[in-house]
């Protein structure tokens, strides 16, 4: 294994704290546990936040420093499916008014293609990234 692992420990029934190794912790949870998030909520917020940060430099320079940036990521589930989401659906939201049109689109055309290429979540999620499980025996 290589990279930054995330270890996740039970707190109690139905309930986990995921910590990583800078000390960053969030509670997981199903969907009726309070402050924590479902595992599906911590994908959503991946893609979410991956696709924030990589667009926040460009988005920043055109706009400035103080900016408003909000990302929401939401989920289709497929019916003949119910434990998988069938897409995933990403929207930006920030003021382009201060732009000109030509201005605008140079801009967007920018922010997606850097979520594009640079998004490792995103890109993780939709190129199937295979996922190794290590159980012991």
């Amino acid at each position: 294994m290589s990279g930054t692992p995330v270890e996740v420990t039970r707190t109690g029934q139905h309930a986990f704290m995921a910590v990583n190794p800078r000390g960053g912790k969030v509670a997981i949870g199903r969907e009726d546990a309070a402050d924590s998030f479902t595992p599906g909520e911590l994908l959503l917020a991946a893609i979410a936040g991956c696709s924030a940060l990589t667009g926040e430099n460009l988005l920043v320079r055109r706009l400035g420093q103080d900016a408003e940036l909000t990302v929401r990521a939401d989920r289709t589930k497929s019916p003949e499916e119910p434990h998988k989401f069938a897409s995933v659906q990403v929207s930006f939201n920030y003021d382009l008014s201060g732009l000109s049109e030509p201005e605008r689109s140079k801009l967007v055309e920018a922010v997606q293609r850097a979520v594009d290429k640079y998004c490792t979540v995103s890109r993780s999620v939709t190129e199937g990234t295979p996922v190794e499980v290590d159980l012991p025996r």
